[in-house]
């Protein structure tokens, strides 16, 4: 029997679903570049005609809101969401769902946008509200289309095309205003979503159950008390959920870290933010051949056990370089040049361990639901990494910014807190699994 990335290659139904991802994923990216260059443009031309009748709020406040514009349906309406896939066909929602994204951000063209920014802040919550009902449904689609063999390799290609939209989805937004231009790029995104919706079209369709359904809150009351008395399900959500927080949090921390302690210039955080997406590849894959041996739950907590270690490690350069080479007669030593190399070594490991996390949990957590829950369980995982997420950009800019030792503080703060609890569940794990191997 074919198994691994052979038997992904050959299934012709994932292919469609890989590749529409993609295109999805990188549109998605960009598609807030697009509206910050609109926003941008429209605080430009309220600057060049002050006579109009028109406020306009500082590029950082526009961002603010646009940020809010796409959140709030990630929040509100991924449970909701996630009640209407399993109602329907998946692949009319994900088609759905990439036309009507594709359609508003067609729309941020018209010259009306361009005078009232109120209708870009409408059509970018329109685009998220569309992309919440594509999420579940996506991912209520792998296990269906995979043998359960295979999970682990289809997870660890999702994740890895994931990271690869997070980390040049947002850098190909300014290539494609600059190239094709502000008027037309609109266009030129809107048709990467309807290149998805067009190969979603050939992806094996589920069949959803007739019989008499409850109202839509009795679904969501019944799929929230799934979870909540599941507690491999749930356990699943808060580590995918806690491990996204995280990700997030070294992402924002990454300017203040290349700032303070690498003495390098804050725009070239990239650099640290592309090792951590490096690590992550590479673990996808080392996790999808190796990572099945394990099993899925201590495997987890090797990964949380290694991130709060190599965010601890990265904590501690900044003690080093502050209070030990003093000590040692070396003040003029730094993390500059060559020791850069220390942080981006550390961040790259700690991308490593976040696949670990990440390929093991979400696999285990698709065996476990049953097919008919899986849109509700996977919109409520949407709207916790939403939520979280809204936590560390509103705390570790601030906690950088202000707590004493500034970037290397707030690291220890996580990474330690994070490496004791971990290995304390991990040596609880691996006892309780020898305890079952003895008896």
């Amino acid at each position: 029997m074919i198994t691994g990335y052979n038997s992904l290659w050959r299934n012709r139904d994932f292919m469609f679903l890989w590749v529409a991802q993609i295109f999805s994923q990188l549109a998605d990216r960009a598609v807030f570049v697009l509206f910050v260059a609109v926003l941008t443009a429209q605080e430009t031309l309220s600057q060049a005609a002050p006579t109009e009748l028109q406020v306009s709020a500082g590029a950082a406040q526009m961002t603010s809101w646009l940020y809010v514009a796409f959140t709030i349906p990630a929040v509100l309406l991924s449970p909701l969401a996630g009640v209407y896939v399993d109602r329907a066909s998946n692949r009319s929602v994900m088609v759905f769902s990439n036309v009507v994204r594709g359609i508003c951000v067609a729309l941020v063209s018209m010259p009306q946008v361009e005078r009232h920014p109120m209708l870009a802040y409408f059509l970018a919550f329109l685009t998220s509200i569309g992309a919440q009902f594509f999420a579940p449904a996506e991912t209520s689609s792998i296990p269906r289309l995979v043998k359960h063999a295979d999970l682990y390799y289809a997870n660890s290609l999702f994740f890895t095309t994931m990271m690869v939209a997070l980390g040049f989805g947002f850098a190909v937004g300014e290539p494609i205003i600059s190239h094709i231009g502000l008027a037309d790029a609109p266009y030129f995104i809107a048709c990467c979503f309807f290149v998805a919706a067009l190969l979603l079209c050939f992806v094996k369709d589920n069949v959803p159950h007739k019989e008499n359904r409850e109202p839509w809150w009795e679904e969501l009351r019944f799929g929230l008390f799934y979870i909540s008395s599941n507690a491999t399900v749930f356990r699943a959500i808060m580590k995918i959920t806690i491990l996204f927080s995280t990700i997030i949090t070294l992402n924002i921390i990454a300017v203040g870290l290349s700032q303070q302690v690498l003495h390098i210039k804050p725009f070239q955080f990239g650099w640290i933010v592309a090792c951590a997406g490096l690590g992550m590849c590479v673990g996808n894959f080392a996790t999808a051949h190796y990572g099945q041996k394990m099993k899925p739950t201590a495997l987890a907590y090797v990964g949380f056990t290694g991130l709060g270690l190599f965010m601890s490690l990265l904590g501690s350069l900044g003690v080093i370089q502050t209070l030990v080479l003093p000590q040692l007669g070396l003040p003029e030593l730094s993390f500059h040049n060559g020791f850069v190399a220390a942080a981006l070594i550390l961040s790259t490991f700690s991308g490593v361990c976040c696949a670990l996390v990440a390929v093991p949990t979400q696999a285990s957590l698709q065996k476990a639901v049953p097919e008919n829950l899986r849109g509700k369980v996977f919109g409520a995982q949407n709207t916790a990494m939403s939520a979280a997420s809204t936590i560390p950009v509103i705390l570790a800019g601030v906690a950088a910014d202000n707590l004493p030792g500034g970037v290397s503080t707030t690291l220890l703060l996580i990474g330690i807190p994070m490496l004791l609890s971990s290995t304390y569940h991990l040596l609880r794990t691996t006892r309780k699994e020898r305890l079952e191997g003895i008896f």
